[in-house]
C-alpha cells in the first residue's frame, strides 16, 4: 500500500469520477451531485490550495510501484483548528475491499498526523449501515465515542502523552 496526492497521473480524474458515481461510496460519504469527470478534475485541482491552506489532505490509496492505479482514498478535514481536531475518513473500490488497504491507509495517516503534525484528536463517524468501516477504525486504535441523533457512530484516537 502506498499513499500520493491526488492529480499525480493523467487518469486520477476519471478514479474520483467513478468511485463518487459508486452506489456505497455516495452512500458512505460525502461526494458532489456532479459525478463526471470534469467536476473529478476541478476538485482535484483545488486539493494543494485545501492542503496549504490547512482545511484538507486527501491522499489516493496505490500500490507501490503503480501509482496510476488507484485503490480508494483516504483524508482529514481539520474540523477544530484552535484544539488541533480533524476528522478522517476513507473509501475503497468494490473489488478491493476485505484486504486490509483501508486499514493500512488509515493507520499509516493516523500516526502521521498524531506523531509528526501535532494533531490532538482524530475522530471518524461511520454510518450505522457500514460496520465494516467502524471496523477500519477500531483496528487503527480509534476507540467509540458515542453516537449522534441520526445513528451515525463516533470513534476518536487522541495524541499519546509524551513520554
Amino acid at each position: 500500500m502506498a499513499l500520493r496526492p491526488w492529480g499525480a497521473t493523467p487518469k486520477d480524474a476519471e478514479f474520483l469520477a467513478a468511485a463518487w458515481a459508486e452506489e456505497d461510496i455516495a452512500r458512505f460519504c460525502s461526494v458532489p451531485v456532479d459525478h463526471g469527470r470534469d467536476a473529478a478534475a476541478a476538485w482535484i485541482a483545488g486539493e494543494p490550495d485545501r492542503r496549504d491552506r490547512g482545511l484538507a489532505l486527501d491522499l489516493a490509496i496505490t500500490e507501490l510501484g503503480q501509482p496510476e492505479v488507484i485503490f480508494g482514498e483516504v483524508g482529514v478535514t481539520m474540523a477544530e483548528p484552535v484544539k488541533r481536531w480533524c476528522e478522517i475518513g476513507f473509501w475503497l473500490f468494490p473489488g478491493v475491499r476485505g484486504e486490509g488497504r483501508a486499514s493500512l491507509a488509515v493507520d499509516a495517516l493516523t500516526d502521521w498526523l498524531l506523531n509528526e503534525h501535532g494533531i490532538r484528536r482524530i475522530f471518524a463517524r461511520t454510518h450505522p449501515d457500514n460496520p465494516r468501516s467502524a471496523r477500519v477504525v477500531e483496528r487503527c486504535g480509534y476507540q467509540a465515542a458515542g453516537e449522534l441523533a441520526d445513528g451515525t457512530i463516533v470513534l476518536v484516537i487522541d495524541q499519546p502523552p509524551p513520554l
